[in-house]
């Protein structure tokens, strides 16, 4: 017999031990903060990520055990009625249908959305009616600054090097930040939420600052070091805030009673991140999927809107397309991945699989992969629509008036980097040179290399940050070999078209670099200037000791 109450019921156990997990995980993380316990705050940050699916597999084996070999589908469709009961008054009720609409679609393989065994849910312009009840304190500022930054830090992570001190640099900070925005010293107080945000080595308290109807954004910074915790930075623009939740670095651990609220808290503080990004940021990604495919859908609903080729050097690897009302791009792998290129799709996956469980210092592109998508036909020019089915006709294909995507990823758009030169005055082409210089050194003191370092495979972001997104040749730091080019043995070797030495699979060679890094002219001059040490293999040794 088909017991739909009793599925729906294992569903939520299952979803209620993964929210369990998320808030452990949360709370882990201001012990390994305060112990500067990298290795266990990455392990945890790892952990948390494989939860979810390890939970939606277990939940699908329960309910299936429930709902017997009858009719399925009818099974489920009554188990989600029950469910959606179930959930209906909870706080985290939209974390909980997506949970739901994951078992369902693994379960299934649906491709496109089913709303009868699935909670398809409609495009909302943002959350800033829920902001309200966000769970958060009150600080008030009635007995002046000072007393303000006390109480703020009365939040903040444990224990703290020196509270008196750390209370009046930040004071400082806010009197500097609210005379030069309102020119005054008076502040009615922060609106505070009531949670420590926690990533890799850092950890925020966040909220706004308020002089009656007007508001600051405000997050406070703070590290850990051997005599204790402190404030290691007081940012109080959207901008500076939009980079601390971007979409380049791992997801943070906080423990969420009301997501939702939350979310719209940060919205309102941060009106130009989509939803779906800070429900990503604060770590919940699955249901950031669900947002950012409801965004997507409300985007291709709008007349004339169509999916085109992305800007930018063609790749051998992916085939890529956007929508020019929406900063997000769709990358497709090719079947056919031409030389010099030596991978093949299911490396390519693997490749995005590391990059979604490794650290991503904020220099690397969240990558969602989504499954069993269905646009209309209508939605591709003709052009388009060949090229897919042409170069991934393993994953693309028509189905009568859709479009059926079986494996895709989607990036935040940014402006590649040799596009981006071009077209920008000197002041900011040097600033992203250089910035392209940090960007690899960041992620080689991660342990990634990046393999291909030419200037298309990375962008810039409307932030001027440069991110690296094609990840096809990435790989670890100290799983590389870097070398010097061996002197020639005689004139014969230096007019070889082949190389004079041997080269192994995980040679490096630094010294070539220069030629694919910047062009010729004033940008390669500043570039070598500032980052040298990128040309050297004796500094990628001792990066790759440092990483160990």
């Amino acid at each position: 017999m088909s017991d739909s109450r009793g599925a729906a019921r294992a569903i939520l156990a299952a979803f209620e031990e993964y929210q369990a997990g998320v808030r452990d995980i949360a709370h882990r993380a201001a012990f390994h903060f305060a112990a500067r316990d990298w290795a266990a705050a990455r392990a945890d940050a790892t952990a948390r990520l494989r939860l979810y699916g390890d939970l939606v597999r277990r939940a699908i084996d329960e309910a299936d055990a429930r709902l017997g070999t009858a009719d399925r589908r009818v099974g489920w469709s009554a188990a989600r009625d029950r469910y959606a009961a179930e959930v209906a008054g909870r706080g985290d009720r939209e974390i909980a249908e997506t949970f739901f609409s994951s078992v369902s679609r693994m379960h299934f393989g649906t491709v496109g959305v089913d709303p009868k065994i699935e909670f398809q849910g409609a495009w909302e312009r943002g959350t800033a009616d829920v902001a309200e009840d966000a769970p958060r304190r009150w600080c008030s500022a009635q007995d002046g600054l000072p007393a303000l930054a006390a109480a703020i830090l009365e939040g903040a992570p444990r224990p703290l090097a020196d509270p008196r001190a750390e209370a009046t640099r930040v004071a400082e900070a806010l009197r500097r930040a609210v005379r030069g925005a309102w020119g005054t010293d008076r502040v009615t107080g922060a609106d505070m939420l009531d949670t420590v945000f926690y990533r890799n080595r850092e950890a925020y308290l966040v909220g706004c600052l308020r002089l009656g109807e007007r508001a600051m954004p405000l997050a406070i910074a703070f590290r850990s070091h051997p005599r204790g915790i402190v404030a290691d930075a007081v940012l109080t623009t959207a901008d500076e805030l939009s980079i601390v939740f971007g979409f380049a670095w791992s997801y943070f651990h906080a423990s969420l009673p009301r997501p939702g609220a939350t979310v719209g808290f940060l919205h309102r503080i941060m009106p130009l991140k989509r939803i779906d990004e800070l429900y990503t940021a604060v770590g919940y990604n699955k249901h950031g999927k669900t947002e950012l495919y409801r965004t997507l859908m409300h985007h291709l609903e709008q007349p004339g809107h169509r999916f085109e080729e992305a800007e930018g050097t063609r790749g051998l690897v992916m085939a890529v397309f956007t929508l020019p009302s929406l900063n997000v791009v769709l990358k497709v792998i090719k079947d056919r991945i031409a030389a010099p290129k030596r991978t093949n799709r299911h490396e390519v996956s693997e490749q995005y699989r590391r990059v979604f469980l490794n650290d991503r210092v904020g220099r690397l592109a969240d990558a969602q992969l989504f499954q069993g998508l269905a646009f209309p036909e209508h939605c591709f020019s003709d052009d388009l629509l060949a090229e897919l089915c042409f170069v991934a006709p393993s994953v693309v294909r028509l189905e009568g008036d859709r479009v059926v995507i079986g494996h895709l990823y989607t990036e935040r758009r940014l402006r590649p980097l040799n596009l981006y030169l071009r077209e920008v005055p000197p002041a900011d082409a040097e600033a992203a040179i250089l910035d392209y210089g940090n960007a690899i050194r960041e992620l080689a003191a991660s342990n990634i290399f990046t393999g291909d370092l030419l200037l298309k495979n990375f962008g810039v972001s409307r932030h001027g940050r440069v991110i690296f997104y094609d990840y096809d040749e990435l790989a670890p730091l100290d799983a590389c070999t870097f070398r010097h080019i061996p002197p020639p043995r005689s004139d014969d070797d230096e007019l070889a078209a082949e190389p004079w030495y041997s080269v192994g699979e995980h040679d490096v060679f630094p010294e070539e670099f220069i030629p694919f890094l910047v062009p010729p002219g004033p940008l390669r001059d500043l570039f070598v200037e500032a980052h040298r040490e990128l040309l050297d293999p004796d500094w990628w040794r001792a990066m790759q000791e440092r990483v160990k």
